[in-house]
């Protein structure tokens, strides 16, 4: 009988219910960050299994603004996934029911799919092979930079600037005494 139980518990719980938030897009930050207006809520969303190029990226302005068209302003609903490191809701944003933003930016050439943390998305990878074969958006780049290569770059430059400057002071220092 407790195993019965325990089957119907974990039977309910793998049926359960998916969790959406619905409302209007906002405040557009990039290509995958943005802010949703639930009936006066405002949760920042950071949009599920794709990484767009940093703002200050080649490609970044164009990616932001390519999500900004799409959603600014819209109705959005968004299939939550977790939470991230930042606090943001991580979610798979729709339009309706038929247009999937992760999938849209992808197929667009405007973001790269996120394999890391979307993995088993078998439609993000082929959108990503088909915008890369068609050479869309970012990938019109002979050698585009991924967000991730970019940020980690981007740390290491600024350690080096902070080091460099750490050393600087030193050197004044010792020139005083």
């Amino acid at each position: 009988m407790r195993n019965l139980a325990f089957f119907l518990i974990a039977a309910s719980l793998s049926f359960a219910a998916e969790a959406w938030v619905e409302g209007i897009a906002l405040d557009v930050y990039d290509g995958d960050t943005f802010k949703l207006n639930q009936n006066g809520q405002i949760i920042k969303i950071r949009v599920f299994g794709i990484d767009a190029p940093e703002s200050n990226q080649p490609y970044g302005q164009e990616s932001g603004k390519a999500l900004r068209g799409l959603i600014d302003g819209r109705q959005v609903r968004i299939r939550i996934q977790n939470k991230d490191v930042y606090g943001r809701t991580v979610g798979e944003p729709w339009l309706g029911d038929s247009l999937n933003i992760s999938l849209w930016m992808i197929k667009n050439g405007n973001a790269w799919w996120y394999k890391r943390y979307s993995k088993k998305r078998v439609d993000f990878e082929e959108a990503e092979a088909e915008a890369k074969a068609r050479k869309l958006g970012l990938w019109a780049d002979n050698n585009p930079i991924s967000p991730w290569d970019f940020r980690s770059a981007e740390k290491s430059r600024k350690a080096k600037e902070k080091n460099k400057k750490s050393k600087s002071k030193k050197s004044k220092k010792s020139k005083k005494k």
